[in-house]
């Protein structure tokens, strides 16, 4: 990115070529590269002295479908086996629903963090 200080040394510089003539040109354009090249000492300096950025967090957003799989999974068993009276047949359903659900969602996150 060219600053409009850049810019304006720039111009000055080539203003006073112009103006001197081909027999200074060597000097003015040392001089140009030479507060060209401290601007950009100061502009690294300045970058390198800011602290580092601390490491992002790892994104473990995907942990929560097992996890809440397996709560809604404990609850449901508890309340189909106790409160709604239902067969084992209904709890083995339940169960390998969300097991079905955890192994494509698995499949999806694997997906996702080979790309």
């Amino acid at each position: 990115m060219v600053t409009a200080d850049f810019r304006d040394d720039l111009s000055v510089a080539y203003e006073t070529r112009k103006e001197l003539g081909p027999e200074y040109e060597r000097a003015v354009l040392d001089s140009f590269v030479a507060r060209a090249a401290d601007a950009i000492d100061q502009r690294v300096d300045a970058r390198l002295a800011r602290p580092a950025r601390s490491e992002q967090q790892p994104d473990n957003s995907y942990v929560a479908v097992p996890v809440f799989s397996l709560l809604f999974g404990v609850g449901g068993s508890i309340w189909l086996a106790a409160g709604a009276q239902a067969e084992a047949d209904a709890v083995f359903a339940m169960w390998f629903g969300i097991v079905l659900l955890n192994l494509v969602f698995a499949k999806l996150v694997r997906n996702l963090h080979r790309e």
